[in-house]
């Protein structure tokens, strides 16, 4: 099975030892995403939007492209690991989950856990399958 990686041109450069995306077949694997995976620069000089609806959107938006290089869309995805500082943020998520993907059809966990950057609200991971189903 071929392995395929993928870092964006449309995204910074991780700012760890590890990749955007792998992925294996049809699988694709998607590393912890936020709304600072857009942003270039040094770690500690990135500067985030604020609130946790914009930077949901924002965090999907830096998905959908890592998906579309990857030759696919959100609606490919099947898992979702949703971190956030504060339980509350659930509801919103769930929110914009409902409008960017109406038609579920994926599974979801949640997290409550401290992030690596002070501005950052959520950062999500993802699993991807590109190939047709029967």
């Amino acid at each position: 099975m071929k392995k395929t990686i993928y870092n964006p041109s449309n995204l910074a450069a991780p700012i760890g030892h590890f990749d955007r995306a792998v992925c294996f077949g049809d699988w694709l694997l998607i590393s912890g995403t936020s709304a600072l995976t857009n942003v270039q620069g040094d770690m500690d000089n990135r500067r985030l939007i604020t609130g946790i609806q914009a930077q949901t959107h924002e965090t999907l938006d830096n998905i959908e492209k890592v998906c579309l290089e990857a030759g696919g869309s959100l609606s490919d995805i099947y898992e979702f690991r949703i971190f956030v500082k504060k339980p509350e943020h659930f509801a919103h998520v769930s929110d914009i989950l409902k409008q960017r993907l109406p038609r579920k059809g994926f599974i979801a966990h949640g997290y409550v856990s401290g992030l690596l950057h002070p501005e950052m609200e959520i950062e999500i991971e993802a699993c991807a399958y590109l190939g047709t189903l029967d």
